[in-house]
């Protein structure tokens, strides 16, 4: 027999919010602020990869959307979630790929051919978020390097939760061209949101002091305040 007593307010945010996570609608935005921390500074493991290599990483924190746990940091500029393949590939194409860790989650920064031995990516994790950052990489057949990261932040209850942020210090080279040939974005993978695409082989997608933010869109926010306000007054 269910109970007349009604839900506590803040229990049932709480309810809500778990409930419909998996429901929420992400999308990219480039207005909200962030800041580049250069990690190699920092005392950061490098992983020490080069050509289309990848390397395993566990992390302790996460969110909702980009959970703690196995990850795997392909060189070419990427991190999948305990995908089913442990690859990136030099070539790059539109999400959802097969060719970007299987079809599996990943967070897709600058995924692009970065094939040589010069430069590295790095991993570090702070007290409120982890961060992956590729740092002064060259690309395959060019001198031209790049830098730029991820920051997966850890999974706080706000009114407009960030879950991650792609930061770029050093993206503008002739060669990686702000995104002349790389895909950038979110591939759900079938962890229960959807793949959201900030660009293909576009040029000057994003450019040095870029910040996207992958957040669930405004009206899913509200959603969530909503089922709470639905939980209080059941009965």
């Amino acid at each position: 027999m269910m109970s007349n007593r009604a839900v506590s307010p803040a229990f049932a945010f709480l309810i809500a919010a778990a409930g419909l996570a998996s429901a929420q609608t992400l999308e990219i935005v480039d207005d909200l602020p962030g800041e580049f921390i250069d990690i190699t500074e920092l005392g950061a493991e490098a992983l020490h990869l080069s050509g289309d290599l990848s390397a395993e990483i566990t992390t302790s924190i996460g969110n909702a959307v980009f959970p703690a746990g196995r990850v795997v940091v392909g060189n070419n500029g990427g991190l999948g979630f305990d995908p089913p393949v442990d690859f990136l590939a030099p070539l790059n194409e539109e999400i959802p790929s097969g060719n970007a860790f299987g079809g599996g989650q990943g967070g897709l920064v600058f995924w692009d051919d970065i094939g040589n031995d010069v430069g590295d990516p790095y991993w570090l994790e702070l007290d409120d978020r982890v961060i992956v950052q590729w740092h002064d990489s060259h690309f395959e057949g060019s001198e031209d390097t790049a830098r730029f990261q991820i920051q997966i932040f850890a999974d706080v209850l706000t009114p407009q939760p960030i879950y991650a942020q792609f930061i770029y210090d050093d993206i503008e080279q002739p060669r990686p061209g702000g995104g002349a040939s790389a895909t950038i974005g979110y591939q759900d993978g079938g962890a229960g949101f959807n793949d959201v695409q900030w660009s293909f082989n576009t040029p000057d997608a994003v450019w040095d002091g870029a910040v996207l933010s992958v957040i669930p869109e405004p009206s899913t926010v509200v959603l969530v305040g909503f089922g709470g306000l639905t939980l209080i007054r059941r009965r």
